[in-house]
């Protein structure tokens, strides 16, 4: 399993119920954990890994990725793991692709996209964001809508285009008001305000946090942290360090009570305060605590700022080449991500250090392209301003694109409906013709090509994020005179048994494969060799004890097996090629046993 039971899960025992009401069943767990994600995140997750449980178990594709969906999502949201979210959300998107699911892709999309922002990445998290918009626009889902575009808002803020993330969080506002969503009206007029501290206007801050704080404070405990931090840098732009100190303070406590990486920010913050009030050694350790948080948590959104303001403050107390390389790193982290107000501090900063040291050349070099930065970030003309024109263009696309699909399909002739039906049986059949190219035609296994795509998938997916993989080959034992003996009608019976007792008693997440004559092939996720060879002895002694007898009075089958984990391999062939040395092991061992 990826995720194990909570405790307070509602126990539930499939074997009492029906394929179709394990899927209900699933369909209204999961359905129940999306909705509370943010409000009761213990029960959430423990509803979500249940489902994700229950669907492995009748392999419903779609449950597993809904399952997922939520366990992603809450995995970069309370626990600023964004390797962990990324592998979650991109194998749930992976299975509601191939459980051909449409509900919920647009929310992975766009959990991915939020990962994507969180490091730094905003362009490809903007693409993400405007294909969940299209999605939820062409199938009229106004509250994901208005999650996408605040999403979208979110971008556009980051790289500095505050006009136009205005106008993406004011038109999730007016939906959110229109649907009623109260807490989602809370999150916009937190990002309108936050805008509104951009423009240097933090009386309106204040206004606009204080709203967001009356309606979060028991919807949304970390959305309210945000709202306390808010006000707090609005004080201290008005130069009230005191009750600055006082409400930064109060965010740091609830952000790491529930441990996000948001902390690093509010921790910043406050070293800014203490540096305002003359406190260089205070600044200096929230800076540096804000810092080992930031990069800790692989939130490389806030560590420009971080840098910035170290770089600075070393810069002040003598230590120049060490605010010099803090510096540069800053730039080249914004840069990277596109963050043009960042990359315009870093300027102005590395501009001021210079200077310090008595190096005019350099420090023009820096101011000349601060203004130049400076300028991108505040003027009309600026690309990121295009760039975002471009992406309102496309959701006005978009949305003229649904509106004609919908009047065309109201408008579809008795003839237009025959060759809709005839072109849906023409997908029914490509489709068909796919599956048949992946399967093995006799045990509905997948076959020896699909196995050495599926092996390969996930032999990259193991090495990239340092995940166990274990192979395990398994032969029927004497199968060629089962065929001989009792005819071939009943070897090929034999084998489709087999089959479904290797697919009943592994996760939907593993490859269970044909790989020729009475050969099996099973590809175990996560799984290290030592459970492995638990698992597959469990696998013999099931297909061992099988009523054979009722296929024949005389019949008995056994297997034998190898196994082979990814640290004893260089190359997914190597993983095939040892677990058959260990199968051939286990046959002259005498048969019926595993060996690993």
């Amino acid at each position: 399993m990826l995720v194990g039971f909570d405790d307070d899960a509602p126990s539930i025992d499939p074997s009492t119920l029906s394929a179709a009401d394990v899927r209900a069943r699933v369909d209204s767990l999961v359905d129940e954990a999306w909705i509370i994600r943010f409000t009761d995140r213990a029960r959430a997750e423990a509803l979500a890994r249940q489902a994700l449980e229950l669907a492995e178990g009748c392999d419903y594709l779609a449950g597993m990725g809904l399952a997922l969906r939520t366990l992603g999502t809450q995995r970069y949201y309370f626990h600023s793991d964004y390797e962990g979210a990324l592998e979650l959300l991109r194998r749930a998107l992976a299975l509601l692709d191939q459980g051909g699911e449409v509900r919920g892709r647009a929310d992975v999309l766009n959990g991915v996209g939020h990962v994507y922002l969180r490091r730094g990445q905003h362009v490809e998290a903007a693409r993400l964001h405007m294909d969940a918009l299209q999605i939820q626009r062409a199938t009229g889902d106004p509250v994901g809508e208005s999650n996408s575009l605040s999403h979208l808002g979110h971008a556009a803020y980051l790289v500095g285009d505050y006009g136009s993330s205005l106008e993406y969080h004011q038109a999730s506002l007016a939906i959110r008001e229109q649907t009623g969503d109260r807490a989602g009206v809370g999150y916009s007029l937190i990002n309108v305000g936050i805008i509104h501290g951009q423009l240097g206007e933090p009386d309106r801050v204040q206004d606009h946090m204080a709203r967001a704080l009356q309606i979060l404070e028991h919807e949304d405990p970390q959305a309210a942290a945000v709202c306390l931090a808010n006000i707090g840098n609005a004080y201290a732009d008005q130069g009230r360090h005191e009750q600055a100190l006082e409400y930064l303070q109060g965010a740091v406590d609830r952000l790491r009570h529930v441990g996000h990486a948001d902390e690093a920010s509010c921790l910043s913050d406050l070293g800014r305060v203490h540096q305002a009030r003359g406190d260089d050694e205070a600044a200096r350790e929230y800076y540096l605590r804000a810092l080992e948080l930031a990069r800790g948590r692989d939130a490389r959104i806030y560590q420009p700022e971080i840098l910035i303001r170290l770089g600075g403050l070393e810069a002040q107390r003598g230590a120049a080449d060490a605010g010099l390389a803090h510096l540069h790193e800053a730039l080249a982290i914004a840069q990277a991500q596109g963050a043009r107000q960042q990359v315009y501090a870093a300027h102005e900063a590395l501009a001021r250090v210079h200077e310090l040291r008595g190096e005019p050349a350099q420090a023009l070099e820096h101011f000349r392209a601060y203004h130049h930065a400076w300028r991108d970030v505040f003027s009309s003309e600026a690309n990121l301003r295009i760039q975002s024109a471009l992406l309102r263009g496309e959701v006005r696309q978009s949305r003229r694109e649904a509106e004609i699909l919908r009047q065309k399909n109201e408008a579809l002739s008795e003839a237009d409906q025959e060759k809709a039906r005839l072109l849906d049986q023409l997908r029914a059949q490509a489709s068909e013709l796919e599956r048949q190219t992946r399967e093995d035609a006799l045990t509905g296994l997948s076959n020896r090509r699909n196995l050495d795509r599926l092996l390969d998938a996930e032999w990259e997916r193991a090495l990239r994020f340092g995940r166990a993989l274990t192979v395990g080959m398994l032969d029927l034992d004497r199968f060629k005179g089962v065929n001989d003996r009792f005819s071939h009608a009943v070897g090929d019976e034999v084998l489709r048994i087999v089959a479904r007792i290797l697919r009943d008693h592994t996760r939907g997440v593993d490859v269970v494969a044909r790989y020729g004559g009475e050969e099996f092939c099973v590809v175990l996720v996560e799984t290290r060799k030592d459970d492995a060879l638990r698992l597959c002895d469990r696998l013999r002694e099931r297909v061992a004890s099988y009523d054979w007898a009722s296929i024949h009075p005389d019949l008995v089958v056994t297997l034998s097996a190898g196994l082979a984990s990814i640290d004893e391999a260089e190359a997914p062939d190597d993983l095939l090629g040892i677990a058959d040395a260990r199968l051939y092991t286990a046959k002259h061992a005498g048969r019926n046993r595993v060996c690993g």
